[in-house]
Order: structure tokens, then C-alpha cells, then sequence
């Protein structure tokens, strides 16, 4: 399987609430966005805008390994910027986990 072809409908993403555009597309490429200050469950990955991420949104009930949604989750919570950054590019960086190619 190509590492782009990783299947994403049981990703979870927590989104900032004011980007829609970007929890739209995602909703479209078929990840499960959920809202980043209200949905109390375990998490694949946050999503946010600006300079700076208050890590304190991030609950033990969002980390839970013992409840983690696939099977990557057990490396931790995936935080991504989404300054500059198209929704294929975000695309990439959650299958791969990775802020950026190393080609």
C-alpha cells in the first residue's frame, strides 16, 4: 500500500472552530473532524492557526491509549499548523505524520 493510499475514515481531527474551510475539506477527503475545544475523546491529531497552541486543550481523555481511534494513535496526538498550508498538504502531513518530505 502507498504510504498516500492510508485509509482515513477512522482519523479523528480536531479542528479550531474558525477554520471551516479546512474542516470542510478534510470532511471531504473523509477524516472525522471534531471541534477542538469541546469534543472530550481520544484524538488522532489537532489542527490549529496562528503562532502559538495551547496545549492545555489537549485532555488525558484526548491521549487515552487504552481508547486510541486507529492503530497509528499510539504515537501521540499529531499537532499541525495550518498557516500557509493548502488542504492537500495538511492531507499529506496527517497520513504521513510528518511536517514535511525529506525529498
Amino acid at each position: 500500500m502507498d504510504i498516500l493510499e492510508i485509509e482515513v475514515t477512522n482519523m479523528i481531527v480536531a479542528v479550531q472552530s474558525n477554520l471551516f474551510s479546512i474542516s470542510e475539506g478534510l470532511k471531504e477527503k473523509g477524516y472525522t473532524v471534531v471541534d477542538l475545544y469541546t469534543y472530550t475523546k481520544p484524538i488522532d491529531a489537532v489542527i490549529y492557526e496562528g503562532g502559538r497552541f495551547d496545549f492545555s486543550t489537549i485532555t488525558e481523555e484526548n491521549t487515552s491509549s487504552n481508547m486510541s481511534t486507529n492503530s497509528r494513535s499510539s504515537y501521540g496526538v499529531f499537532i499541525l499548523c495550518s498557516n500557509g498550508k493548502s488542504i492537500d498538504e495538511i492531507d499529506y502531513m496527517l497520513k504521513t505524520r510528518c511536517y514535511s518530505s525529506f525529498i
